[in-house]
C-alpha cells in the first residue's frame, strides 16, 4: 500500500539518495531522526557564540557516525532538502519533501500515517477564514490563531500561512514526536514564523511531551521542555476549560408530557 503513495519525485531526489545512502550501514529510522535533530540544531544559532543553542546535542548525535565517511552525507542532505523545497514552492504537490520521505520510507502506513494531500490542504486553507473574518481581527489588532490538532508534517499550517498571511499565529499538535520535528523544520524552512508545534495528545488538555517554537527574532527553532513555558499548551489547556459544559439534567415531566412514557 505504501508504495502506491510514493511521490515519483522522490525517485530522483538528491535528499532521499543521501539519507538512503547512510542507511546502507545504519538503521534508516535512526538516520532520519538524527537528520531532523541535527537540522533543527543547525537552524538555531546563538549569535553571541556563533554556535548552535543545541551544540552538545548536535555533537552527541553526529558522534555515532564519526568513523564513517557517510557522516558527510548529512550536510549534503540538508543542502539538497533546501534546494528541492525551493524548487517546488509553487508546485501543486507542495514542497513537503520531509513528509513525503517519512510516508514512503519510514512509516510505511504505520498507524495510518499518511498525510493529507496538498490540494486538499490548499482547499481547506481557503475556507478556514474568509476575508471579512481576517479584516475584523486585524481591525482589533489581533492575529488569527490557526490550530491543526493532528498536524503531521505541517502541510495544513503551511497552506494556511500562504493563504491567510504571515502576520498570524500557527499552531500544530501531534502525538508522534518525529512528526513534530518534521513539522517544526518545515515551518521554519517555509518562513512560517509566530508558530509553535507541540508533541501531545490533542484530546488531553494536560498532556505535554515537548514543543518547538519557530521564531524570526531571534531566528531559530527553539525547544520548550517545560509546558508552563509553552504558549500553545496554555491556549490548548484553556480551551478545554472554556468549553466545559454543565451536565445535562432533564426537566421534570409536565402535564403536557402526559402522552409520553415516563421512562426515567
Amino acid at each position: 500500500m505504501a508504495k502506491n503513495r510514493i511521490n515519483p519525485a522522490l525517485s530522483k531526489s538528491a535528499f532521499a539518495e543521501s539519507i538512503l545512502s547512510i542507511s546502507t550501514r545504519f538503521p534508516l529510522g535512526s538516520v532520519f531522526e538524527d537528520f531532523l535533530i541535527m537540522s533543527i540544531a543547525a537552524c538555531t544559532q546563538n549569535v553571541e557564540t556563533g554556535k548552535s543553542w543545541y551544540e552538545e546535542e548536535y555533537l552527541a548525535t553526529i558522534d555515532k557516525y564519526k568513523d564513517s565517511e557517510l557522516r558527510y552525507e548529512f550536510p549534503k542532505a540538508f543542502g539538497a532538502l533546501v534546494i528541492e523545497m525551493e524548487e517546488r514552492i509553487t508546485s501543486s504537490l507542495g514542497n513537503d519533501i520531509l513528509g513525503e520521505f517519512f510516508e514512503s520510507h519510514i512509516s510505511n502506513g504505520r498507524n495510518g500515517q499518511f498525510f493529507t494531500p496538498q490540494p486538499v490542504c490548499d482547499f481547506m486553507a481557503s475556507i478556514t477564514a474568509n476575508k471579512d473574518e481576517r479584516d475584523a481581527e486585524e481591525e482589533k489588532g489581533k492575529p488569527l490563531r490557526i490550530l491543526d490538532p493532528a498536524c503531521g508534517s505541517g502541510r495544513m499550517l503551511i497552506s494556511s500561512s500562504r493563504r491567510i498571511g504571515p502576520g498570524h499565529e500557527y499552531y500544530g499538535i501531534d502525538i508522534d514526536r518525529m512528526c513534530v520535528k518534521i513539522c517544526a523544520l518545515n515551518l521554519f524552512l517555509n518562513g512560517v514564523w509566530n508558530s509553535e508545534v507541540m508533541c501531545a495528545n490533542a484530546l488531553s488538555p494536560d498532556d505535554f511531551v515537548i514543543a518547538y517554537r519557530i521564531s524570526f527574532l531571534p531566528l531559530g527553532i527553539f525547544k520548550i521542555e517545560d509546558k508552563e513555558e509553552s504558549k500553545l499548551w496554555h491556549l490548548h489547556n484553556a480551551s478545554f476549560k472554556k468549553n466545559v459544559q454543565k451536565p445535562f439534567k432533564p426537566s421534570p415531566p409536565t402535564s403536557e408530557d402526559s402522552t409520553q412514557l415516563n421512562l426515567f
